[in-house]
């Protein structure tokens, strides 16, 4: 079970009013018993200086020790149960008795015995007086005459306790309005300084995915805000870019399979005119099955950008792999397309490097780049791919005898759908640069591109190593 509550003002009022109820009763305690020992050292002070009076009056006339009474025998020590009294004992025996003990003694036996007074040398004692009220009483014993003396003076303490327990009825109450008063002026306080949360708070409800251009303006918002607003600022920024990029990616696959599913409808519409034959119908479904070949690669390039985008490349599944055989690899599955083209892919690899990542996904971004690499390349061209390592850095070649690309493409060449030469694509989904990028990346690595038109063009791949913590470089030219 949670002791706080889960909103912010009701943690405030939770703070308030415990830190409120422990000040506020520490203090009263405190109060409490300063005043008690206060009243109580006064009623102290009191007895010993009727002690004091009664002692000075002892003298000795005539061989006999005797207490001249007639000083002290008025007042209120002469009204029965007034609750002032005092005893004089000599050697056990009573001497004197004031007359408002009403012929009743003090049974010291019964009293509570409080504490010694080191100061005055005399015992505090709690008891009960002739009235059956409470009275305290001092008793101080000394040597007269070499005769053992003892003095007791004694107050009723019934007007000192009703004042302490009406001071105490004070701070009980005091206390507890004091508590609820404070406790709600820090839930004001709490309301009122929570108010930008919750302006803020009202500023992102406004914001949707239809607004996603608003931002929180972060020069209104407190300073202990100003964090969050520039933080959910950048959030909206890479949500918007990643919305952005979502739609042209929808907009531009509708517009990329638009075209091939038009060909098919059109091929099928003109088919079921009428009869054909034998050859317009091969011809006709050689076609559709070329259309959807290429529809097939789109939804497979689709696929894998929308897997890549989630995230599913991550470094926890990556385990040690043979950079070279990736490589190897890939000019592999690429020899068919260049046997069409009577383009030569010529291979020279030296050491093997050893990197941390992904065999399939990095065969597949070699794949991209060497058909690229074919695909771009004039008749009976050729292809080479060379290996050196270099300090640290491992240098990977691969160079045709193409074209290149012109300035204004090498800007948008990793864009999704985007092709340097739609006449000479060759059936590409114009994606397969964009999926290169984003493995890439996803191995913390980076690529970039360079050409000069009419000399070829040039990939660089940086990827970091495994086994010594150094970087790849991979250059690829086309």
């Amino acid at each position: 079970m949670k002791i706080f509550p889960k909103s912010i003002k009701g943690r405030l009022f939770f703070w308030f009013f415990s830190l409120t109820s422990v000040l506020l009763i520490t203090v009263s305690l405190f109060l409490y018993h300063e005043v008690k020992g206060i009243i109580f050292t006064s009623v102290d002070r009191t007895l010993h200086s009727q002690i004091q009076v009664i002692t000075g009056l002892l003298h000795e006339e005539d061989g006999r020790i005797e207490l001249e009474l007639s000083e002290i025998i008025a007042g209120a020590y002469s009204i029965p149960r007034s609750g002032h009294y005092y005893q004089v004992l000599m050697n056990g025996r009573l001497l004197a008795a004031s007359p408002s003990l009403a012929d009743e003694n003090l049974d010291l036996t019964s009293a509570k015995f409080e504490y010694y007074d080191e100061t005055f040398r005399e015992r505090v004692y709690t008891s009960v007086g002739p009235d059956k009220e409470p009275v305290r009483i001092k008793q101080y014993d000394f040597d007269f005459l070499d005769i053992p003396v003892s003095v007791f003076a004694a107050e009723s303490l019934a007007d000192s306790l009703e004042m302490i327990d009406m001071f105490k009825r004070f701070l009980l109450v005091a206390a507890s309005v004091g508590i609820l008063i404070i406790s709600f002026a820090g839930l004001w306080a709490a309301n009122h300084s929570l108010k930008p949360l919750q302006i803020f708070s009202s500023d992102i409800e406004n914001i949707t995915h239809k607004t996603l251009n608003k931002r929180i303006d972060v020069a209104t918002v407190t300073n202990e805000l100003s964090v969050l607003a520039d933080s959910f600022n950048a959030m909206l920024d890479r949500l918007q870019k990643a919305f952005e990029t979502e739609r042209r990616l929808v907009a531009d696959a509708s517009h990329e399979l638009k075209t091939p599913v038009t060909v098919i409808k059109t091929h099928c519409d003109v088919l079921l005119q009428r009869d054909r034959t034998k050859d317009e119908y091969v011809e006709a479904l050689s076609t559709i099955k070329t259309v959807s070949e290429n529809m097939g690669r789109l939804i497979k390039d689709l696929l894998s950008l929308a897997r890549l985008d989630s995230g599913m490349l991550s470094p926890d599944g990556f385990k040690l792999i043979a950079l070279n055989e990736c490589i190897r690899e890939a000019a592999q599955l690429a020899g068919p397309l260049a046997e069409k083209k009577s383009i030569t892919i010529n291979t020279v690899l030296k050491d093997d490097i050893n990197i941390t990542g992904d065999n399939d996904r990095l065969t597949e971004v070699f794949l991209n780049i060497i058909e690229n690499a074919v695909n771009y390349n004039q008749e009976s061209g050729t292809v080479e791919i060379t290996e050196a390592r270099n300090n640290n850095t491992a240098v990977i070649s691969v160079s045709d005898t193409g074209p290149g690309i012109g300035q204004d493409d090498l800007e948008k060449i990793f864009e999704r759908f985007y092709r340097a030469d739609t006449s000479r694509s060759e059936g590409g989904t114009g994606l397969g640069l964009s999926i290169s990028k984003i493995i890439v990346e996803a191995h913390g690595g980076k690529i970039k591109v360079e050409s000069e038109f009419g000399k070829g063009s040039r990939f660089l791949i940086n990827l970091p190593l495994t086994l010594a913590g150094m970087t790849v470089l991979i250059v690829v030219w086309f």
